[in-house]
């Protein structure tokens, strides 16, 4: 069962897509993008959120550039892969099964967040609350990195990826510091990156 049959983006549909290895997101590699961010000089290096970590090649990553990280995702069996193979490695990594779009169950206050592919896949009225959440986790002038297909602002919002009045939506609690557009899977596609409001870039 790789998901056909249930409700794209559900809980169910997320954990069926990776039972089947129907996850061409989980390639296994560190996008060459985060690694650049690890390299500048715009981190503090405290907690680190990846939201959507999947099986936690990027969390387990963040771990070993020194940050604290939790990451959160709906599929438990991504979850568990994610956990041993951080264990396996002696790393600083925590992995939660929650909902993105509310990180009300986190007590802490993070310096970077990272989204490869999560917020694209919301439906529209849950970005403005996830929006919110997240800004309420973040410390002021944090850095978060969002990887997303991109939606022509003419193109029907049932189809996943973020169009201009997405964007809009992180105005004022971020600022868009970056963006780099190419092609995914023949798909538009772009990297954000973004500072939290409240301390000078």
């Amino acid at each position: 069962m790789n998901g056909d049959d249930l409700p794209v983006g559900s809980a169910a549909w997320w954990e069926a897509r990776y039972a089947s290895g129907d996850a061409p997101w989980d390639t296994g590699i560190v996008p060459p993008e985060v690694v650049a961010l690890m390299r500048s000089d715009r981190l503090r290096h405290g907690w680190a959120l990846d939201l959507g970590c999947g099986s936690g090649v990027t969390s387990r990553y963040l771990a070993q550039q020194g940050f604290r990280v939790v990451g959160v995702d709906l599929a438990l069996n991504a979850l568990r892969r994610a956990r041993e193979a951080a264990a396996d490695q002696g790393l600083l990594a925590f992995f939660c099964l929650g909902d993105v779009t509310d990180l009300g169950f986190l007590r802490l206050s993070a310096d970077l967040a990272v989204d490869i592919g999560c917020f694209h896949s919301l439906p529209a009225e849950q970005r403005p609350i996830y929006i919110a959440s997240l800004a309420d986790h973040l410390l002021p002038g944090a850095c978060y990195l969002l990887y997303a297909f991109v939606r022509p602002a003419a193109e029907a919002a049932g189809r996943s990826g973020v169009a201009p009045a997405d964007l809009a939506l992180f105005a004022p609690a971020f600022s868009l510091c970056r963006a780099q557009h190419g092609l995914d899977r023949d798909r538009p596609a772009a990297w954000y990156l973004w500072r939290r409001a409240g301390a000078s870039a």
